[in-house]
């Protein structure tokens, strides 16, 4: 059996040295834009402060958001509920929807969804296009009250009459589902689109409009990975580099397959949304998949030993299988009519990535292990 290469290794190190590098820069830079917004925060902290101890409102309501959140300020949910009940005890929409939100996730009080929807009909009676929408949530979701899908209906158009590009989005989401109302994809299109020219990022996501934005995590995984594509691709073609011979042609083909997973992820977020046929949708999931786990298997088969990948092999489609089948039986077991929809793509991203790791990692294992039992035999 061919002995591995030890130059490879410390390629690989250098790999993992350049990823670390790329993460750390990320990392760094993320940490001092944060620093920015927080001083940012605190200054206007100080401006609503200065306005609230006169009795202002908005300001009070303001500041209270910022208690909430625990921006430029400590977090003090105390805090932000006696400020919210200040600007609300004014009858100031804004901190009526405030209240309605604290006791809807038991932010420094008990949740009580009666109370919420006690705050947000005051808002909305107002004409708050907020306390509209707030209304709206409750009862789509049955949270305190029976589920009504058609009162649901009501108010979130109430708040959409107002221009609101959430309760926009959302009336658009039960048009395309038919909640409370038939399916009509062309109606979801429309309230999609009046979201959209307001810069809703879901929306505009949805019709492929823009960028969602991206997480850090995203953004340091597709930077390290389109990085090493650059690396492995010039380690093969370096006259006399570490991957030598058959690892030369891994290291070049790698390099490939991690570019490609990088495009494709690009491609996906880009144009992959819930208004995608469900049959391209289900094949860009299954070529995801296949794509993914040859590249995982090669990266594999360049970093560890030939005599360690059958093994590993083993484990990684074990567990992908029993991953599969227990996700395809907690789908069943959680179907509902109402969600269907959601429900197939659901399906179809977990039957198309793991079943396609798993073919793939199906043959890879098989090729190592005939190249394994080959070089046993010379």
């Amino acid at each position: 059996m061919a002995e591995w290469p030890e130059t490879s290794i410390w390629k690989g190190v250098t790999i993992a040295a350049c990823f670390a590098a790329v993460c750390a820069a990320a990392l760094t830079w993320q940490a001092h834009k944060a620093k920015v917004t927080e001083q940012r925060f605190a200054e206007r902290a100080k401006a609503y402060r200065a306005r609230a101890d006169q009795g202002d409102a908005k300001a009070e309501s303001d500041l209270a958001y910022l208690y909430s959140h625990g921006q430029g300020v400590p977090q003090d949910y105390d805090e932000a509920l006696r400020l919210r009940r200040k600007a609300a005890d004014q009858g100031y929409a804004d901190g009526e929807v405030g209240l309605g939100y604290m006791y809807i996730y038991g932010q420094g009080v008990p949740q009580d969804y009666a109370e919420a929807l006690r705050w947000y009909r005051k808002a909305a009676d107002q004409g708050d296009a907020k306390g509209q929408y707030g209304v709206a949530l409750i009862y789509e979701y049955g949270q305190g009250v029976p589920q009504d899908y058609a009162v649901a209906l009501r108010w979130c158009r109430k708040a959409a009459d107002h221009g609101y590009a959430k309760a926009e989005y959302n009336l658009g989401e039960m048009y395309y589902y038919g909640r409370g109302v038939p399916q009509d994809r062309a109606e979801a299109v429309r309230w999609y689109q009046k979201a959209a020219d307001q810069g809703d990022e879901h929306a505009q996501r949805v019709l492929h409009i823009k960028w969602k934005g991206m997480s850090t995590v995203m953004e340091v995984g597709l930077a390290v990975g389109f990085l090493g594509s650059l690396l492995l691709l010039a380690g093969s073609l370096t006259p006399g580099g570490s991957f030598g011979g058959g690892n030369q042609r891994k290291s070049a083909l790698t390099g490939m397959l991690v570019l490609s997973s990088v495009v494709l992820d690009l491609l996906g977020f880009r144009y992959i949304g819930i208004l995608t046929p469900m049959s391209a949708y289900a094949a860009f999931q299954l070529g995801k998949g296949l794509l993914t786990g040859t590249t995982v298997a090669f990266l594999l088969l360049i970093v560890l030993p030939n005599n360690l990948w059958p093994k590993i092999a083993k484990v990684g489609l074990g567990l992908l299988g029993v991953l599969c089948i227990g996700g395809d039986l907690l789908l069943v077991a959680n179907y509902k009519p109402r969600s269907a929809v959601l429900t197939l793509r659901s399906f179809w991203s977990l039957n198309g990535m793991l079943p396609g790791m798993i073919v793939s990692l199906a043959i890879v294992h098989w090729l190592a292990t005939r190249s394994r039992r080959e070089a046993e035999q010379q």
